[in-house]
């Protein structure tokens, strides 16, 4: 009985190897069209983003009116390191379904718009609240905020719910 089980033993092992190899190519595939794809928005549209025009449309997807031209637009980097402000604004990202992990020390452009239809807020600095859209070289949306710089103002994703925690 013993020499039996013995014997199976290596089959065993070969067939738990066979299977790691089977999910780790599964889940390099999944990653690689990940990878290959532009952000979807939550009309679930394909977004490619290489213009302001391009983001104020984005924006509009999720219901936000812009005023016709960009308050600014502006190369950044990303850290190389993230601090507690950025880890948690990383967090907010992820939660949307981005994440900056993989852009740390990269530049991108950020979009800003002036939202028209954002509900009263009585600190919102004069009912002025922005949209930002981070978008990297390609063309891809990595990160998208919707913020009041008011003394206490808020940020939010962008679809004006969530918030940083």
């Amino acid at each position: 009985m013993k020499s039996k089980c013995k014997s199976n033993l290596p089959l065993v092992g070969i067939g738990l190897i066979c299977v790691l190899l089977i999910i780790l190519f599964i889940a390099s595939r999944i990653g690689a069209s990940r990878d290959n794809q532009a952000v979807k928005s939550p009309n679930n549209s394909t977004v490619k983003i290489n213009s302001a025009s391009d983001a104020a449309n984005f924006l509009s997807e999720f219901g936000w009116e812009t005023l016709s031209e960009p308050s600014s637009v502006r190369s950044v980097t990303i850290p190389a390191e993230f601090d507690e402000v950025y880890s948690g604004y990383n967090r907010l990202q992820k939660s949307q379904g981005f994440d900056l992990t993989d852009y740390r020390a990269k530049t991108a452009t950020m979009y800003t718009f002036r939202l028209l239809n954002y509900p009263a807020h009585e600190n919102s600095a004069n009912g002025r609240v922005f949209a930002n859209v981070l978008v990297s070289g390609n063309g891809e949306v990595i990160a998208g905020d919707i913020v009041s710089y008011a003394l206490d103002g808020f940020l939010t994703g962008l679809d004006g719910q969530l918030t940083v925690s």
